[in-house]
């Protein structure tokens, strides 16, 4: 039993020629970062909370709260998805402490677009993920997904 789990098994349809076996590994790993995201969705965005009792005063909070979720991605999606280091909920705090002046600025496009490019901005400057050494993040990995086999070489 001990020795069986030394093994991970994983099954594909991707050619080896497309995808090679440390890929896998972490593309298999990078999967918990969905489940980061929803996290990130229901304890910051706080969507199952209401402070009312009435069903639709609940109903009204959670789609407002679910708009809001869904802009503040927007914004991050728009300001620092592509770069792999950054942190969701460091950047998801970002957006929230902007939230209000985003809101003000609604009715002037030019006004909205000043401040979005000052989050973007803010998003690009900070946000990281800080590197490690022993265990890898997931971003590292995706980016050298030869990480996987030093981390499993050292951790025995």
């Amino acid at each position: 039993m001990l020795a069986r789990a030394d093994w991970t098994l994983l099954v594909t349809n991707a050619p080896a020629t497309l995808l090679a076996v440390d890929e896998a590994l972490v593309l298999q790993r990078a999967r918990w970062q969905l489940e980061l995201l929803f996290k990130l969705w229901k304890e910051h965005g706080k969507i199952d909370e209401s402070r009312s009792a009435k069903p639709w005063h609940v109903l009204c909070d959670v789609f407002a709260k679910l708009l809001a979720v869904l802009v503040q991605h927007w914004v991050i999606l728009t300001g620092c998805w592509q770069c792999p280091n950054r942190s969701l909920v460091k950047a998801a705090q970002t957006v929230r402490a902007r939230a209000l002046e985003l809101l003000d600025m609604l009715t002037d496009p030019d006004l909205l677009v000043r401040v979005l490019t000052s989050i973007h901005r803010c998003l690009a400057a900070g946000c990281r993920i800080n590197k490690r050494k022993q265990h890898p993040n997931t971003y590292q990995l995706l980016v050298t997904p030869d990480l996987l086999t030093i981390e499993s070489s050292s951790s025995r």
